[in-house]
């Protein structure tokens, strides 16, 4: 697996893998094309040997209270690849890439209905807010806040 930075030139397979996991929810490429050059974003491709992509991570910042905060925005590993670790290694480059920001703090949603994404955040070292997001996704769904500290 080859992991590095998504370009301009991966627009149409990153909205491609969008679509794969996760249909309604999927980004637009339009939102894509914005990550991509938007220099408060971060994104992370995973690839076969072959070149296709099977998983990214976007990743953005903010400023809050003075403090530069850090996002996961979307986490996407084609059912056939996941379990695999890529997940955990395309978290591992977002930290990375926010540590030279000089990013503290991580936050990210996740669905009420998504035991297996909180558990691998959970496994990762982010724990659970008291914050909840009613209605968050497009299906009516509430999301849970969970966050972590980077030294």
């Amino acid at each position: 697996m080859n992991y590095c930075k998504a370009t301009l030139l991966d627009l149409f397979a990153l909205e491609q893998l969008e679509k794969d996991c996760f249909q309604a929810e999927a980004f637009s490429r339009r939102l894509i094309k914005n990550l991509l050059i938007n220099t408060k974003s971060a994104v992370f491709k995973a690839t076969e040997p072959t070149g296709k992509i099977i998983g990214n991570i976007i990743g953005t910042t903010k400023k809050e209270n003075s403090a530069s905060v850090g996002r996961i925005f979307s986490l996407c590993v084609l059912a056939g690849h996941r379990k695999s670790g890529v997940a955990t290694r395309l978290v591992q480059l977002l930290e990375e890439e926010f540590r030279l920001r000089g990013i503290r703090k991580i936050r990210l949603e996740v669905s009420m209905r998504n035991n297996i994404a909180r558990m691998f955040y959970e496994r990762l070292g982010y724990q659970m807010t008291s914050d909840i997001l009613p209605h968050f996704y497009h299906d009516g769904t509430s999301a849970m806040v969970m966050r972590k500290d980077l030294s």
